[in-house]
């Protein structure tokens, strides 16, 4: 018997990912100063690389189990891959209250919601 095809599904699926991821880094790690990339402080949006995570650890394994490759949701953004679990607790909850949002407001671009908001909260000045 033929094995099913996800390519599709994970294509999708990692697109859908790395939006949620973004748009809660763009809300939680640039406005609260945890990314120190500057070009994500300049854009006030999440632009940085995404990189494999520990914290991901469980989301693969889930995906493995049910036959997928489990790279559609092995990556986070730089500023939160390898952050304390503390900060990385803050980020879930980011992330779940958004995709409740994209639940509830399927057509809605998260990204751009999440960067006028950001846009709106001003940065804090650096001491030296």
């Amino acid at each position: 018997m033929d094995e099913p095809d996800f390519s599709n599904y994970e294509k999708r699926r990692a697109e859908q990912h790395e939006e949620l991821c973004r748009a809660a880094a763009t809300l939680f790690c640039i406005s609260d100063r945890i990314c120190h990339l500057r070009v994500c402080r300049r854009y006030r949006i999440c632009v940085g690389p995404m990189l494999p995570s520990p914290h991901q650890a469980w989301a693969v394994r889930a995906q493995r189990e049910i036959g997928l490759s489990g790279k559609a949701c092995a990556e986070l953004p730089l500023c939160i891959a390898n952050q304390e679990p503390w900060a990385f607790d803050i980020y879930k909850k980011f992330m779940n209250v958004l995709q409740q949002v994209r639940l509830d407001s399927p057509k809605m671009d998260l990204i751009l919601a999440c960067a006028e908001n950001a846009a709106m909260r001003r940065l804090p000045k650096k001491r030296s």
